[in-house]
């Protein structure tokens, strides 16, 4: 789905300089305290809009590699066509350490307030109106895992209002009731100036890289960047042909009722799942479970169509099963 895109012609020498960025309180009792303030290594996947793709790339690709030897983030975009599910944003895929990261998207953000600006110059600006440089607003969707943000969120939304806080941002984070059980993600997105809207996203991957798993998920969001069969579903066919033997893994969140509902009566429903899709599906311990959403994780691994097929099962059972309690809340409420 992601791909790096090459330099053809020369490259525009940049006329601005780079932000020297500082994290003197960001980082902060972090874990990795041998680690030099900026240098941890972070993955940010944006969102962006089709014409703030086209304004990354530049013509022939100039731009997208100047931002690269600029920044020394190492930037990905996902090609034309090819959006962020449920969604018409394409995906921006930025790694590198901290700063390096930080300062591709300052130079991004840069861009698209020069471009705006060049716009409203040359179609003129409404009387009363405010100009871009006056209003001097950014904004930065990020896409995250679930256990992630939770993270982020932290204990009652603690930690998100602590950013929010700091950096005179403002901080969305995508509610669960937008998202699916298969959803593996949610979005973040961060508006205010520029300076607010580079300082929150400073906290959150700093905030990130010190988590245990941090660098398991960079590693998966990678791969999968350089895996286009695995990430985009099937356009044909042959591809659905191709796809069928990959082997892959999907993984659910869902509420402790639902997990029981997939499990049925002494583990009948999972048994039969399992046996008719022929997959693996591995269920989360309660003791594990995300203190901020309630949510078990239930893993499901197998060749691709198998997958699907458990996942459309489960989706099924859920379905009766919810409908079924639906009824009995029903019922009581006659009866009271």
């Amino acid at each position: 789905m992601l791909q790096v895109r090459e330099r053809v012609g020369s490259p525009r020498q940049s006329t601005h300089s780079c932000p020297n960025f500082c994290f003197p309180s960001v980082c902060a009792g972090s874990s990795s305290g041998d680690l030099p303030t900026g240098t941890q290594q972070v993955v940010a996947k944006l969102l962006v809009s089709n014409s703030i793709a086209g304004s990354v790339i530049g013509k022939a690709g100039a731009n997208i590699e100047q931002l690269q030897r600029s920044s020394g983030a190492r930037v990905q975009l996902s090609r034309a066509g090819e959006f962020y599910p449920g969604t018409s944003d394409r995906v921006l895929l930025l790694s590198g350490s901290l700063h390096a990261v930080l300062t591709a998207i300052f130079l991004i953000l840069e861009k698209i307030s020069r471009d705006a600006n060049a716009s409203a110059s040359s179609n003129g600006v409404k009387r009363g109106a405010k100009k871009p440089e006056e209003a001097g607003q950014a904004q930065v969707k990020l896409a995250l895992s679930r256990r992630l943000c939770g993270l982020l969120i932290g204990h009652k939304g603690q930690t998100v209002r602590d950013f929010i806080g700091d950096s005179g941002s403002t901080i969305r984070v995508q509610s669960l009731s937008e998202l699916t059980p298969s959803d593996p993600e949610r979005t973040i997105t961060v508006s205010g100036a520029r300076d607010q809207v580079l300082r929150a996203v400073a906290l959150i991957l700093n905030t990130l890289s010190m988590h245990e798993g941090y660098a398991s998920y960079m590693e998966t969001t990678l791969q999968l960047a350089t895996n286009q069969g695995v990430v985009l579903p099937p356009r044909a066919a042959s591809s659905k042909n191709v796809l069928s033997n990959v082997r892959t893994q999907l993984t659910l969140y869902l509420s402790d009722d639902d997990v029981g509902a997939i499990l049925g009566k002494k583990g009948q429903n999972l048994i039969e799942v399992q046996q008719s899709s022929r997959v693996t599906i591995k269920i989360s311990d309660r003791s594990k479970m995300d203190p901020t959403t309630n949510e078990r994780e239930v893993t499901i691994s197998g060749n691709y169509s198998a997958v699907k097929l458990a996942e459309a099962m489960i989706a099924e059972k859920l379905s009766v099963a919810r409908s079924q309690a639906r009824s009995r809340d029903g019922g009581a409420s006659d009866d009271a």
